[in-house]
């Protein structure tokens, strides 16, 4: 284990069996105010504790980094638990989901400030998800004994991009199933070794780039289920973003609502195939 202090956070880098930097199956990224040592490190019992006290300390884990195995050694896979697209929940699921972006959307026309910065209508929309009966209970993971719920904010994606220097980000909303969770190991779930069975990006007052962005970020994990929600105030028309919204790829679905200058609202909900118009 290997400590690693930057300018603005510390990484505390958890390497796999063959002990050798640069390949690691846990990367904990803190506050660079928390001034964890290594020798703070070495003074965990096990890694459960590490993993436990990092966290404590508001670390979060960004998941393997470095795939290049040593000579003569297989290329280390880690496991990664996929989501049935078969199963019934998933489109009982989706359905919900839809009509939640879309109480949103439609908030959100009513009441462009409701909410002040992005991570409140993530909330929001956690809020409505959570509430419903098909996401409102607990699951089990595996035979672990312990428990969680379906929707999860900061889910790690499921493949690295390289706009990540080859590390994983995290999407901003995501759901499991109870079938992915059912064969989970504790460390399946602590590391976001699970493929997100459906997944939801949001923006509010970006441009282009972002939903761009937003949009490939969906396509390199290969998402089954792909939701983008792109809110905009007080912004002139971007054809390349209203283009994107109406033609996004084929696993992704999208939600859209532009207060324009002129006090008029161009928007679409996720079912739409054409943006309207509120006066």
């Amino acid at each position: 284990m290997y400590v690693s202090t930057g300018s603005k956070t510390q990484t505390v880098n958890i390497c796999t069996e063959v002990n050798r930097r640069t390949i690691y199956e846990s990367v904990y990224e803190l506050d660079i105010r928390q001034k964890v040592t290594e020798e703070q490190v070495a003074q965990r019992n096990d890694l459960a504790e590490l993993r436990a006290w990092l966290e404590s300390l508001g670390g979060f884990d960004r998941g393997p980094r470095g795939d290049e195995a040593p000579a003569g050694q297989p290329k280390r896979e880690p496991r990664l638990i996929g989501v049935d697209v078969d199963d019934e929940w998933f489109d009982s699921a989706r359905r919900v989901v839809e009509v939640a972006i879309d109480s949103l959307v439609l908030e959100f026309i009513d009441f462009p400030y409701l909410h002040r910065v992005e991570h409140s209508l993530h909330a929001r929309l956690y809020g409505i998800l959570a509430a419903h009966p098909i996401f409102a209970h607990l699951l089990p993971i595996g035979d672990t004994g312990y428990s969680t719920q379906p929707v999860h904010k900061e889910w790690p994606e499921t493949t690295a991009r390289e706009a990540k220097a080859g590390r994983r980000g995290n999407f901003d909303l995501a759901i499991l199933s109870r079938r992915q969770l059912e064969s989970a190991t504790l460390d399946d779930f602590r590391e976001g070794r699970i493929a997100a069975a459906i997944v939801i990006e949001m923006g509010l007052d970006y441009g282009f780039d972002h939903l761009n962005q937003d949009h490939d970020k969906l396509i390199n994990s290969n998402v089954s289920a792909g939701y983008l929600v792109d809110l905009v105030r007080k912004r002139p028309a971007d054809d390349r973003t209203e283009h994107l919204v109406l033609n996004p790829n084929a696993n992704v679905k999208t939600a859209y609502a532009r207060h324009a200058p002129t006090g008029e609202c161009v928007y679409k909900t996720v079912g739409e195939s054409e943006l309207r118009r509120r006066g």
